[in-house]
């Protein structure tokens, strides 16, 4: 299924994507982040028999998850965007060791809404395209890991400022502005895929392309990098992981007008989920 948050008439919802109807959840749950904490979840058939369906066209698409979280995220995690850091940002790769991190998520902004560059901040608003894994159940550290652990995938923007990164010689700071994370348009489950772990991944600056890659080039594969969190760590439903951007960023560019202003637009585009597109304020 293809999971969504939405507002419609002043009203804010959640539901599946079907055929670009929307069908609306009809649940107890006041959002979509609690809805899939239940112990049963709806089939399609039990969503779409129970709601009148909304065009797509008359709804404005909200993150599918609108809480503060805790994103977990995985740093440097395709070759071609590690050698270009470690050039522009003086950082030695040269092992297959990821590098983790936690980016703190407040205002997630959903497809067409606006980013807030804080470029009072900092000048350096930078852009980074990513497969966003939704866990879909509790694990005890050291659980086994396949498919059965996914919820399904989303698209994950994960604007950074560049000059707080390499200031504060660690990356939280940078990662976690107000705003600084876009995600959707939505959540989709893995039967959807016809192979889930090879999906063509893309961002384009203003209507041009500037990333181009696929999620089998991870460094660190899906799997590992939930094993990896998991070794110690305890995984909830719900929790979110950003596995990584591909080449193409604006810091490895070298070029300060490659940075991100009032008044660009930014796509991200991955294969099999849509595109999450937000304008520069």
């Amino acid at each position: 299924m293809r999971y969504l948050s939405y507002e419609s008439e002043g009203k804010r919802g959640y539901g599946i994507l079907v055929d670009n109807k929307v069908y609306p959840i009809k649940a107890n749950e006041p959002d979509l982040d609690t809805y899939i904490l239940r112990d049963r979840l709806f089939t399609e058939d039990e969503i779409t028999s129970a709601s009148e369906p909304i065009d797509i066209k008359d709804v404005s698409l909200l993150s599918p998850f609108t809480r503060d979280m805790n994103m977990l995220c995985v740093g440097l995690n395709y070759w071609s965007h590690a050698d270009e850091f470690s050039r522009t940002m003086k950082t030695s790769v040269q092992n297959d060791e990821s590098i983790y991190f936690i980016k703190r998520v407040h205002d997630c902004i959903g497809d067409a809404q606006a980013l807030r560059s804080r470029l009072d901040l900092d000048p350096k608003c930078d852009y980074e395209t990513e497969l966003g894994v939704i866990i879909g159940k509790e694990m005890a550290p050291g659980s086994d890991v396949d498919e059965s652990v996914i919820f399904g995938f989303t698209i994950i923007n994960d604007y950074t400022s560049r000059g707080f990164q390499n200031k504060y010689k660690q990356w939280s700071l940078g990662k976690s502005i107000d705003t600084y994370c876009g995600m959707g348009p939505v959540i989709v489950t893995l039967d959807e895929f016809e192979n889930p772990f090879d999906l063509c991944i893309r961002g384009y600056k203003n209507g041009r392309l500037v990333q181009d890659s696929r999620t089998s080039l991870l460094r660190r594969p899906i799997f590992e990098i939930i094993r990896d969190l998991n070794q110690g760590m305890t995984l909830h439903r719900g929790d979110v992981i950003a596995t990584g951007t591909p080449a193409g960023v604006a810091v490895g560019k070298n070029d300060p007008d490659a940075f991100l202003k009032p008044g660009d637009i930014f796509r991200c585009e991955i294969e099999g989920i849509g595109k999450l597109e937000n304008p520069v304020l």
